[in-house]
């Protein structure tokens, strides 16, 4: 019977605007950036566009736009030699996760076949992401619908800046030229 405050429900509402906005515009971003350094990968789909959805994939393992999140401990336990108590607050890095040389062999290489395509960049179990399945879409959507409108797609001469968000991971700048040279 417990209920949401008219305030609650507005702050998730805008949790899930701004959110979802930023996080699937860092998703495309890092994967168009992820397809154009590493040229081979972006053959390869511009030969089988019917790998977008493991290219997606690839990307939110090997460039999240989320990198760490925050959990609160539900028992006392040890975690890798580490005590923690119930009620500590964690925090954990995603990037990590995903770049795990026991979980990924070759975890630094870009690899739209990769057939283990799993990542935490979307969390899990009851703290999987809400937007999860349409940041797909729209990335997929987005990443080919962009390939296929410009296909000499190539890095700019002004580069790309990062921006300066904690835990999220994307450009405030990223220059391309549509004629294949920078």
């Amino acid at each position: 019977g417990d209920k949401l405050s008219h305030n609650e429900i507005i702050l998730q509402c805008d949790l899930l605007l701004v959110a979802g906005n930023v996080t699937t515009t860092d998703l495309i971003g890092n994967g168009v950036k992820a397809l154009l350094d590493n040229p081979e990968q972006l053959e390869k789909l511009r030969a089988n566009p019917g790998l977008i959805g493991n290219a997606v994939e690839e990307t939110l393992r090997f460039d999240s736009p989320v990198t760490n999140s925050g959990r609160l401990a539900h028992e006392s336990r040890v975690i890798a030699g580490c005590p923690v108590q119930q009620g500590d607050s964690l925090t954990v890095s995603l990037a990590a996760a995903n770049r795990d040389p026991e979980v990924y062999p070759d975890p630094d290489r870009f690899d739209i076949e990769r057939e283990d395509t799993h990542h935490q960049a979307f969390g899990g179990g009851r703290h999987l992401c809400l937007g999860a399945h349409l940041a797909r879409l729209e990335a997929q959507e987005a990443i080919l619908g962009l390939l296929q409108r410009f296909p000499h797609l190539a890095h700019g001469d002004k580069g790309y800046v990062h921006h300066a968000i904690p835990s999220f991971r994307g450009m405030a700048e990223f220059w391309v030229s549509t004629r294949g040279t920078g």
